[in-house]
């Protein structure tokens, strides 16, 4: 006998559970969410956590802000604490043309309220005393940007989804679609056939899969990125912005009294192997150490590995698929996930259970791969 829900969500990261809790917020609880491991345990738990509002394109700066106002009103919210903090984006520009590209995004961020502004070497020593700038040409700072706990965001999203009768089932995984005359019948998993009215796509790195079972080409790349934690490191002030030189991918940001970095993405990883490859190490040590000598002090304590489900774009995939009524995408959210997450809920939340959208979606469009070539992908270290 086939279980059923108005909507059933596929995946249970952070963009699956807050369409889950924006869907039973709005009064729809109507509402089945599978994930083929325990809630939050995949790329979102190895995710840095940032959450910025320096983004380049004005619907994607929406979905920053949305999702800071819901931060800043977590605890009221949700019920609990997710750490967040706002301790300050700063962008280390090596090259004229990140210079001017930035220049661009700030005028942009600033005409929607974004406190962000390019500054000058000297001003960064003044932030972070510790950076090495004898190439850094000016920087991007916005002091309101940050970072939050991605299990505790996940958790909290769980809590109130199901204690509004959202059903969220651990251990679930999706092995077809059952497609008829352009709509998603029904979800087929090892544990069952499960009807739906709407099947959303929210399967992180796994979404080109999920998308491929209904006929569906989603040009999801996942790409590993590895983090490293020191052990206690008292050698520069506390708590440090997240710096990142978009010149060599390498950034890094405090985590309490320890320093969390990371050398940047590899390439694909067509086999979604995420475990810890100890032989980057030695690349992580000459960027860290070239970008700030103290770091030479450094003793790695621990680290993890994670995917990041890139799009040649560089911007997620949001809508309705391609071809179908009742087949929806929340993807491809290039590593910032976790931090687009409360928006990406009210926004797919919106669509299935009014038709639109809160903001225009059309940087996001799952149409746009049809018609355009790709522009080169955005290195962000989220």
């Amino acid at each position: 006998m086939a279980e059923g829900a108005h909507v059933v969500i596929i995946g249970g990261g952070a963009i699956g559970t807050s369409i889950a809790y924006h869907l039973a917020r709005a009064g729809c609880a109507d509402v089945v969410l599978l994930e083929q491991g325990t809630v939050g345990a995949a790329t979102t738990s190895k995710a840095a956590g940032g959450i910025r509002a320096q983004f380049g394109t004005e619907t994607e700066i929406w979905f920053s802000l949305r999702s800071i106002e819901f931060f800043s009103r977590f605890r009221e919210e949700m019920g609990a604490d997710c750490g967040y903090r706002q301790v300050g984006y700063l962008y280390l520009l090596t090259s004229l043309e990140l210079v001017e590209e930035h220049r661009r995004r700030v005028a942009l961020q600033n005409r929607l309220g974004v406190p962000s502004r390019l500054i000058p070497p000297e001003d960064v020593v003044e932030i972070v005393p510790e950076v090495r700038v004898d190439d850094v040409l000016a920087a991007a700072w916005c002091p309101t940007d940050g970072y939050a706990s991605p299990h505790e965001v996940v958790q909290a999203y769980v809590a109130q989804a199901r204690r509004r009768g959202v059903r969220v089932l651990e251990g679930v995984r999706v092995t077809g679609l059952e497609v008829a005359d352009g709509r998603v019948r029904a979800v087929l998993t090892n544990q069952g056939r499960f009807e739906a009215s709407h099947v959303v796509n929210a399967a992180g790195p796994w979404a080109g899969e999920v998308g491929a079972m209904a006929g569906l080409h989603i040009p999801i790349m996942p790409r590993r990125r590895h983090i490293f934690v020191t052990d206690s490191f008292p050698w520069i002030k506390h708590p440090t912005p997240l710096v990142a030189d978009l010149g060599s991918g390498f950034y890094f940001r405090s985590d309490q009294d320890r320093v969390l970095m990371s050398p940047g993405d590899e390439g694909v990883v067509p086999d979604y192997e995420a475990a810890v490859d100890w032989s980057i190490l030695p690349e992580l040590v000459e960027k860290a150490v070239r970008r700030v000598p103290v770091f030479e002090r450094a003793a790695i304590k621990t680290a993890w590995a994670g995917l990041r489900p890139l799009t040649p774009d560089g911007r997620a995939i949001v809508g309705r698929a391609p071809g179908f009524e009742n087949f929806w995408l929340a993807v491809g959210f290039c590593g910032h996930g976790f931090q687009h997450s409360p928006a990406a809920g009210l926004v797919m939340a919106e669509l299935i259970l009014k038709g639109t959208a809160p903001v225009d979606l059309t940087v996001l469009s799952p149409e746009r791969f049809r018609s355009q070539p790709p522009p080169a992908w955005e290195l962000a270290p989220d």
